[in-house]
């Protein structure tokens, strides 16, 4: 997956065109970090990242990246760049910081000392607390070196904003901690298109106020952001600029759609969500999630009666559980099992791979805002159950609240309502989407070049800069992402 990734990262600068524009960032920009909670299992977030770093590559030559995230193994594995924990407590830089120290006799002592300290609940939580907190130093003063190697340092998309998962120490601390290591050392730091989530507590509220205001750029994915920022800095000059994943570079969709089904039989994808889910989601209600899952399984049962095909997927890890727990609530109900198809989950499939699933959908029925923005993408009309403001905030932008539902209140008549007007408009509605789409990547496009400049050509003076090796490398490669 990362040697194809790399490939198109690094034809990007052979397809950029000579185009003046003056940049945000007047420095030269050749290391940069794209910080993010990203732990491998995230679709909506891959795609950002991905986009980020095509985009980028297609405007600075031989530009080298660092993933900060989550998961540094999975970082490595997807896009094939160097890769930095987020945080100290992060447990693969636990593993970082243990490496070299497997010795048995070493891990049979702390074993024993594990063991002993279970009896002394008080002192284990104390030492607890106290490891924590040195991991923490210890991954500020590394995450201090990474950034003075750095040239910028990027908050790029998502909902960062966010105390929701991980409370104000996840990743209101994060943004904080690496905003100030930048202004330490002079590295600009800036939010691309971000989204705010949860932030009720004043630590997160605090902490998230002290990193945007010393960002040297920020903007935001939808009004409603911006207006919950207004209340922590001024933000009144801060662009609006769609999520970052409209910058994807689209791959040709083979499987895509273009006629109706025989028989007015359509083809749905199909996105549940672990809303509420007590195994996983921060916010435990078992009642709340059994009650979805009744809705749903109650759709799914009205769509196969009705002679439609159903592809399952999911855009973030958790919603695996609850597509195996929505088949066991039809398990009673008969139907022709090929008449539902399951992607693969959002550890193992690839973007491209996840667009040409769903594109041989007519419409999609979503709740996560990923899974609702990568159908809109492609111009796939959405049925969204929602979840948080943030998914109504989207489909607001994109003119689709007529088929907006709550996902507290949904009903199967509801949804069979907006069914019915859905089928009877798609055709409208995907060239209505084609065009919305169409003006939100000249949007996001014309923020790359506001930032870090247009497209460039290498020019001689940069070729020689690069090793022999590079140039080879650079000229052996097809085009891959010549749009």
């Amino acid at each position: 997956m990362a040697d194809k990734f790399q490939a198109a990262v690094r034809n990007g600068a052979e397809q950029a065109r000579d185009y003046s524009f003056e940049s945000f960032i007047s420095q030269p920009v050749r290391r940069l970090a794209l910080v993010t909670p990203w732990s491998g299992g995230n679709l909506g977030n891959s795609a950002i990242l991905s986009a980020v770093i095509l985009n980028l590559s297609r405007r600075i030559a031989s530009i080298e990246f660092i993933g900060v995230t989550l998961s540094c193994e999975q970082t490595v594995r997807r896009f094939g760049i160097e890769a930095f924990p987020l945080t100290g407590a992060n447990p693969s830089y636990q593993a970082q910081c243990d490496s070299g120290k497997s010795d048995r006799c070493e891990k049979s002592t702390r074993a024993r000392i594990k063991e002993c300290l279970k009896r002394l609940p008080l002192v284990s939580n104390l030492l607890r607390r106290v490891n924590t907190i040195v991991r923490e130093i210890r991954h500020i003063l590394a995450a201090s070196r990474i950034v003075r190697s750095l040239d910028c340092v990027l908050v790029a998309g998502g909902g960062a904003l966010d105390e929701f998962w991980g409370g104000s120490w996840g990743h209101p601390w994060n943004l904080l901690k690496w905003s100030a290591l930048s202004r330490i050392h002079g590295v600009p730091f800036a939010f691309l298109s971000v989204g705010k989530c949860s932030l009720e507590r004043s630590t997160s509220r605090l902490f998230v106020k002290v990193a945007l205001r010393l960002a040297c750029y920020r903007s935001y994915r939808d009004p409603d952001s911006k207006n919950a920022v207004q209340s922590l800095i001024n933000a009144s000059d801060d662009p609006v600029v769609p999520d970052l994943a409209f910058s994807y570079p689209l791959p040709d969709l083979q499987n895509r759609r273009t006629c109706s089904s025989l028989e007015g039989r359509l083809v749905i994808g199909f996105s549940p969500i672990a809303y509420c889910d007590p195994r996983v989601w921060p916010l435990k209600d078992e009642e709340r999630y059994a009650r979805y899952l009744r809705q749903l399984s109650g759709i799914v049962k009205w769509l196969l009666k009705d002679g439609h095909q159903l592809i399952f997927f999911a855009t973030d890890s958790p919603d695996l559980e609850t597509i195996k727990d929505l088949f066991a609530a039809i398990a009673d109900f008969k139907y022709d099992p090929r008449a539902i198809l399951t992607l693969p989950g959002p550890v193992e499939q690839t973007i491209d791979g996840h667009l040409q699933g769903i594109g041989g959908a007519d419409f999609v029925v979503a709740s996560r805002l990923h899974g609702v923005i990568l159908s809109h993408v492609i111009a796939l009309p959405v049925i969204a159950i929602s979840f948080d403001p943030k998914v109504d905030a989207h489909m607001a932008s994109i003119n689709q609240m007529k088929y907006c539902m709550d996902i507290n209140t949904f009903t199967l008549d509801g949804f069979v309502e907006r069914f019915e007007k859905l089928k009877a408009a798609r055709r409208c509605e995907q060239m209505q989407l084609r065009s919305a789409v169409e003006d939100f990547r000249r949007q996001v496009d014309f923020q790359y070049d506001r930032i870090f400049g247009s497209e460039i050509r290498l020019n001689n003076r940069q070729l020689a800069e690069l090793s022999a090796a590079e140039v080879a490398a650079q000229n052996d490669l097809k085009p891959l992402l010549r749009k």
